[in-house]
């Protein structure tokens, strides 16, 4: 069986931290496995990798020991089914707005008795062809409590029906969506946000789940700072937003010497 870091992380009381990647760049989840992140986020929804593309950034995850969570383009079965039969570990779907769309996701994410994902028990490499299995129940119901699935908290009726979302079993964690979460309040102030997102990560926690936040640029670490004593045990930061501050610093003191 193959483990995800990201739940090994929280078991021992570790934050998980990840690199969002939204281009198809296997080198560049290699080039950050190999720093010690524990898992990267491709997505697969703002990002124009293809299926087979991004299950190759989930084999270089993997060489290093990187748990892969796929953010997917939109809550469809068939979208979710194909990136787990590739080895995600994780999967984030958007605009989870109430109690259906969640459990329309949850069918589709977990195998039945939970819910109604097919199986491609020893076809596919999520479970290395069934090399792996020895007893096949066993198999759904690791897999089913191996793999994370995020609800995407992004607009102000998400907030408003958390409770019901979080209630459904299965729903891991949830992810912030910042931003979206701003546009549907209506461009508001930074505070009335940072309320809303408050409210689910408290609300998360509360129900023993999980929850995750990102940011994307590394001189917001006072906002990291500020989930993380939340609870929040899942962070990561854009990768192209870190080469971005390190280019325009180095670019920045080179000007200089003229």
């Amino acid at each position: 069986m193959i483990y995800n870091k990201i739940l090994e992380n929280i078991k021992s009381n570790k934050t998980a931290v990840g690199l969002n990647i939204n281009i198809n760049s296997p080198h560049l989840v290699e080039f950050f496995g190999s720093m010690g992140f524990d898992w990267v986020f491709i997505d697969c929804e703002h990002g124009s990798m293809s299926d087979s593309e991004a299950e190759n950034m989930i084999r270089a995850a993997e060489l290093y020991d990187m748990a892969s969570v796929v953010r997917v383009a939109a809550n469809e079965p068939y979208l979710i089914l194909k990136m787990l039969d590739a080895g995600a570990r994780g999967i984030v779907v958007p605009h989870i707005d109430n109690k259906d769309e969640a459990i329309k996701a949850r069918n589709a994410a977990k195998y039945p008795p939970l819910g109604l994902r097919g199986s491609n028990y020893g076809t596919g490499r999520n479970n290395k062809y069934g090399s792996l299995i020895n007893d096949t129940e066993e198999y759904y119901k690791f897999a089913n409590n191996n793999t994370i699935l995020f609800a995407l908290i992004e607009s102000k009726e998400a907030v408003e029906n958390i409770d019901e979302i979080l209630s459904v079993d299965g729903i891991d964690a949830t992810w912030l969506g910042p931003s979206d979460m701003a546009l549907s309040m209506g461009l508001p102030g930074k505070n009335q946000v940072q309320k809303y997102l408050d409210i689910v990560v408290k609300k998360t926690i509360e129900k023993g789940k999980i929850s995750a936040a990102t940011h994307s640029g590394p001189d917001q670490f006072d906002e990291y700072e500020h989930f993380h004593k939340l609870g929040s045990k899942v962070l990561s930061i854009t990768s192209l937003s870190l080469m971005k501050q390190a280019a325009i610093n180095w670019q920045k003191n080179i000007r200089k010497l003229d």
